[in-house]
């Protein structure tokens, strides 16, 4: 063993650094690759809008339905919209 006294005082370990957490998977919202015609441009725009109108009509129909067997009027109400940031992708952190 070795001879004599310590020179410096035994330290404990400090706490490892934390890893940083990576989200696992695939990320949030659809993905859409951009087309080079036009004419697939539009046909995408076409069925966005028809798309909206079937889900629109279908709301409609299920609220006129539902209000139909209530003694009062239903009343729908719309969630308030949210401030998107500027640029998707970026947080305020």
């Amino acid at each position: 063993m070795a001879q004599g006294s310590q020179k410096f005082k035994a330290q404990r370990p400090g706490p490892g650094k934390k890893p940083q957490n990576k989200q696992k998977g695939p990320k949030k919202g659809g993905r859409i690759i951009a087309p080079k015609k036009a004419q697939v441009v539009q046909q995408q725009k076409l069925k966005k809008g028809l798309e909206v109108a079937i889900r629109n009509r279908i709301e409609q129909e299920v609220t006129q339905k539902a209000s139909y067997n209530l003694h009062k009027p239903l009343s729908v109400l719309k969630t308030p919209q949210t401030k998107r940031p500027t640029q998707p992708g970026t947080s305020s952190k």
